[in-house]
C-alpha cells in the first residue's frame, strides 16, 4: 500500500476516530460532572439530581476543624515528599548518562515502584518499618508517596536532558568548567522546565494518593484522602462530593501550571551556528 493511499484510508476513518474519541471523553468526564451539582446540593444526602441548590455544604468544609486538619496535613506530606522525590529523582537522571556501569540497574530501580502496586508497597514499608522497631506514621507515608513519585521525576527529566544537546556540555567543558559547574550553569537550567513540571505533577499524584495514606496514616493524623474514605463509610453526605470538587479544581489548576512550565523551548545548538563550525 502507497503512502497516498494510506492517507486516503486514514482520511476516511477520522470522523470516526473523533466521534470515538469524543464518547471516550464524555464516558470519563460524565461522572465528575455529575460530582458538581450535588457539591452544591441542599438536600442532607447524597442526591442526584439534588432538589435545591445551597453553599451549605461547601461552609461546612470550609469551616470543619477535621477538613482543614486533613487538608493541611496532605499539603505538608505532599510537599515533603515532591522534594524528596525531586532530588532522588532528578540526582538519577543526571547520574545515569555519566555512569559507565550500572545505569541500566540504577534505571531499574529508579522505574521499579510504578510496576508494583500502592497495597503491597503499603504493607512492605509497615512490614519493614516495623522488624525495625518502629512504627508507621507520617514519616512512612512521605517516604512512601516519594517512592511513587520519584519514577516520574526521572522520566521527565530525562526524556529532558534527552532533547538537549551534547555538544552544550562538552563546549563547558572544553572552556576549562568541571563536571559541577557544567551541572549547574548548563544542564540544569535547560531541563528546569522538566524539573518544575514533574514537580507539580509528583504533588498532584502524593496529595491524592489513597492507598498508601489509609494504611499509614496514624489516627488523628489523616490526609484528606484517607478523611475522604472515612467519611464516605460513615455518612454519604454531600460534604463528600463538595470535598471532591475542590479537589478536582486543584487538579485541574496543577494541569494548567504543569502545561505552562512544560512550555516547549529549544535547547539544541542552532543548524546555523553547527553548519558554521563544521565549515571552521
Amino acid at each position: 500500500m502507497t503512502d497516498d493511499e494510506l492517507r486516503t484510508a486514514f482520511r476516511r476513518l477520522s470522523p470516526w476516530v473523533n466521534a470515538a474519541g469524543v464518547l471516550i471523553a464524555l464516558f470519563l468526564i460524565a461522572p465528575l460532572l455529575a460530582i458538581l451539582p450535588i457539591a452544591f446540593s441542599a438536600d442532607r444526602y447524597l442526591t442526584f439530581p439534588p432538589s435545591g441548590l445551597s453553599m451549605r455544604w461547601l461552609t461546612e468544609v470550609f469551616t470543619s476543624p477535621d477538613w482543614q486538619a486533613a487538608f493541611t496535613q496532605s499539603l505538608s506530606t505532599a510537599g515533603t515528599a515532591t522534594v524528596i522525590a525531586v532530588v532522588a529523582g532528578t540526582g538519577a537522571a543526571l547520574a545515569m548518562p555519566r555512569m559507565r556501569r550500572g545505569a541500566r540497574l540504577l534505571r531499574t530501580a529508579m522505574l521499579a515502584p510504578m510496576v508494583v502496586p500502592p497495597l503491597v508497597l503499603a504493607l512492605g514499608l509497615y512490614l519493614a518499618i516495623d522488624d525495625l522497631g518502629g512504627s508507621a506514621g507520617i514519616r512512612t507515608l512521605i517516604l512512601g508517596q516519594a517512592t511513587l513519585a520519584a519514577p516520574l521525576v526521572c522520566l521527565s527529566v530525562s526524556a529532558g536532558l534527552a532533547k538537549v544537546d551534547p555538544a552544550l556540555s562538552r563546549a563547558a567543558r572544553s572552556l576549562g568548567h568541571g563536571w559541577p559547574s557544567v551541572l549547574l550553569r548548563v544542564e540544569l537550567p535547560l531541563v528546569a522546565r522538566s524539573i518544575a513540571g514533574s514537580a507539580v505533577l509528583s504533588f498532584g499524584l502524593c496529595f491524592d494518593e489513597s492507598v498508601l495514606s489509609y494504611y499509614l496514616s496514624p489516627p488523628g493524623e489523616e490526609t484528606l484522602p484517607t478523611l475522604l474514605w472515612l467519611e464516605a463509610g460513615q455518612q454519604a453526605s454531600p460534604a463528600i462530593a463538595a470535598v471532591s470538587t475542590l479537589v478536582m479544581g486543584m487538579a485541574v489548576a496543577l494541569l494548567g501550571l504543569m502545561v505552562l512550565l512544560t512550555g516547549t523551548r529549544s535547547t539544541t545548538i542552532p543548524r546555523r551556528t553547527r553548519n558554521a563550525r563544521r565549515m571552521s
